[in-house]
């Protein structure tokens, strides 16, 4: 008798049971997915992180994975661990506790990475290094043309790609151009124009953004990105002159079509006197008296801080008895200030730790042959987001913490596959498990 073929749904069925029954074959489509989402997608990242920790807790209750805590892992999950729980103290020391409790909820992120990174490194034979990396590099090139049509066909003043404002997506385009270099060295013919392309177009989003923050960690990112171009510059000199020649050319004239010059020589004399401040380039004046204050707030009451919840009010009624002039804000437009009066030392050291937490980790790892790219990689993740962190939140958007907690996951899982040595990648058949 023969059998009569199988219908869509239950093909599509059956390919959703062998990804649930194999982590690893999860895991092979969640890590890229991971890199690709941020820019193209905004707060869908978000969505596809805490999808992955809904699956997580499935498969463990299913017993398809099981608790674990390798030494590796240790010290980068408890401090994840640790700024999480220092977003609770507006919820636990102050007034107004549902407030508090949506502040801490911004940061979720951070405290499920602890059972994300435990599936992770369960899923073994998966290169979730290079799978996330060439994730990145595929989303930033989509982002980039996003950011050209809002700026050139839509004619929109700065593009946003597909986060949620200009700021947040200047900020992590050009920390992904940089990652995109990550591992340069090592990769083929084509994966190598593959990751310019990348770099290029995550440079060309955020200049589309105008995004002066974004600049600041500019000098960081040509080091680190010199650094992972130099043995392949050192072998083809004049090839890479070439390339790079075309690059800065191409820049400058996307930077002069979009008028950055213009924007620089503004920030400049904006900031020769106060009047001129408040008169020619309100954001830079706001952003300075909001943290002038802010630091008075926090010499007042170093320990706890105010609140999250109560942050702002408290920064702008010092300022109003000032009588400088504070439009409605809802942070203070730095990390670290904002972080310094609303949680006091305790949540400021937490946050000091988490920013260098990668580093560590990198630099701790064994000493493979990614290890040189491990280390490139956190200080990028680390020097860009303290940068960013000097004039706006870095924490506070969902989709800055998302992308944080993304690369952080793959570092850590990374450093576990170097300390276990596991380097015998594979790619699984997407109509079956593999192993």
């Amino acid at each position: 008798m023969t059998r009569m073929p199988a219908s869509l749904l239950s093909r599509t069925l059956g390919w959703w049971r062998l990804t649930f029954d194999d982590p690893r074959r999860a895991v092979f489509f969640f890590a890229p997915l991971l890199g690709f989402l941020p820019l193209t997608a905004g707060s869908f990242a978000t969505g596809w992180y805490f999808l992955g920790v809904v699956y997580v807790g499935l498969i463990w209750l299913t017993g398809r994975v099981g608790w674990v805590w390798p030494e590796s892992t240790a010290f980068a999950c408890l401090v994840a661990l640790g700024y999480f729980a220092s977003t609770l103290i507006s919820a636990v020391f102050f007034e107004d506790r549902l407030a508090g409790l949506m502040d801490a909820g911004t940061n979720l992120q951070f405290l499920f990475l602890v059972p994300l990174v435990g599936a992770v490194i369960q899923a073994r034979m998966v290169d979730v290094w290079s799978l996330f990396l060439n994730g990145l590099r595929a989303g930033i090139i989509v982002a980039a043309l996003i950011a050209a049509c809002q700026v050139f066909i839509w004619r929109l003043p700065r593009a946003t790609a597909g986060m949620v404002n200009a700021i947040l997506a200047g900020d992590i385009a050009i920390l992904a151009a940089a990652l995109s270099l990550v591992g340069f060295s090592r990769l083929g013919a084509g994966m190598k124009a593959f990751a310019l392309v990348a770099s290029g177009a995550g440079i060309a989003t955020s200049l589309l953004t105008q995004t002066r923050g974004a600049l600041l960690a500019l000098p960081l990112f040509l080091i680190v990105s010199a650094y992972n171009l130099w043995p392949y510059v050192r072998r083809r000199p004049g090839l890479s002159a070439g390339v790079g020649l075309g690059f800065i050319l191409s820049i400058g004239a996307l930077a002069a079509l979009i008028k950055i010059p213009e924007r620089v020589d503004q920030f400049l004399v904006s900031v020769e006197t106060r009047e001129a401040a408040l008169t020619r380039d309100a954001s830079t004046a706001h952003r300075i008296i909001l943290w002038t204050y802010g630091l008075d707030a926090f010499a007042d009451r170093p320990a706890l801080g105010y609140g999250q919840q109560h942050t702002v009010a408290e920064v702008r009624r010092r300022a109003r008895e000032a009588r400088m002039p504070v439009p409605l804000h809802t942070h203070l437009h730095n990390e670290f200030v904002n972080t310094a009066v609303a949680r006091g030392l305790v949540g400021l050291a937490a946050l000091i730790l988490l920013l260098a937490a990668p580093v560590i980790t990198a630099i701790q790892s064994s000493r493979d042959d990614r290890y040189g790219e491990r280390v490139a990689f956190a200080v990028l993740l680390s020097g860009g987001y303290a940068t960013f962190g000097l004039t706006n939140l870095i924490f506070g958007h969902d989709q800055m913490a998302t992308f944080f907690a993304s690369c952080y996951l793959v570092l850590v899982a990374a450093a576990y596959q170097a300390a276990v040595m596991e380097t015998d990648f594979a790619t699984p058949d997407v109509r079956r498990p593999f192993g």
